[in-house]
Order: structure tokens, then C-alpha cells, then sequence
């Protein structure tokens, strides 16, 4: 899965929430069935514009973030790259 627009939708999702990356990493152990979830760095990762960025993630992870948001990963990621 690919970020769409370098990450803005998850930062615009993350602020909207009233969110910290801290945060959100412990949300998605909440909504990750396994209670995994996805690291801090992770989605440091996802929302980072430099070049530590990445733009390319698994679906699982994709999937994670967006449900901890509350969002259809449509509205954060996308399956071809952008």
C-alpha cells in the first residue's frame, strides 16, 4: 500500500483526532487482533515528508492505521504507487 498525497491524509486524520504518533501506535494494538499494532517508528514513517519518509507500507499496517483513525484506507492509502 502507498500513502496517498506523501502522508498528508494520515497527518490531516492524526491532528483531526487529536492524536500523538505515541498515541496512535497504542490505538492500533487496540484494533490489531494479534495486539501488535504498529511501532512509533512505523508510522513515523508514514507521516514524515523527509527523506526518512517511506512511501510504501503492507496492507496490514495500512489497515491498522486506518482503522485506529477511523478511516476507510482509501482515504489514506492507495494500492498503486502515487
Amino acid at each position: 500500500m502507498h500513502r496517498l498525497d506523501n502522508g498528508q491524509p494520515i497527518r490531516d486524520a492524526i491532528h483531526a483526532a487529536g492524536l500523538s504518533i505515541e498515541r496512535l501506535a497504542e490505538k492500533t494494538k487496540q484494533s490489531d487482533p494479534a495486539g501488535y499494532g504498529i511501532s512509533q517508528s512505523a508510522i513515523g514513517h508514514m507521516v514524515s515528508t523527509g527523506p526518512s519518509g517511506r512511501d510504501s507500507f503492507t496492507a496490514r499496517s495500512a489497515d491498522l492505521v486506518a482503522r485506529a483513525l477511523g478511516k476507510p484506507v482509501e482515504e489514506l492509502f492507495t494500492n498503486t504507487p502515487t
